[in-house]
């Protein structure tokens, strides 16, 4: 069993708007949470100004907002983006 320095939670919100997207965008998105759990601050992600531990980060034409809490990562909104 593989255990990550982070713990992941989901807001139901979010995984409503998961559920929405296509499989490759699940995909896509799955494999970034999970990437969240060995390390909340990848190169690239942006610190959302004014707001302690928020972070926004784009991922193939979709928008994702964490906020990071002593060991826990809270994924609270992801949805898709216009370009």
């Amino acid at each position: 069993m593989t255990t990550t320095p982070y713990h992941i939670r989901i807001a139901p919100a979010a995984m409503r708007q998961i559920i929405l997207f296509s499989h490759k965008q699940k995909k896509t998105v799955v494999k970034f949470i999970e990437a969240l759990a060995i390390n909340p601050r990848p190169p690239g992600s942006k610190k959302i100004q004014g707001m302690t531990g928020l972070y926004s980060e784009e991922i193939e034409h979709m928008r994702l907002i964490y906020k990071i809490e002593e060991q826990v990562v809270m994924i609270l909104l992801v949805k898709g983006i216009q370009i």
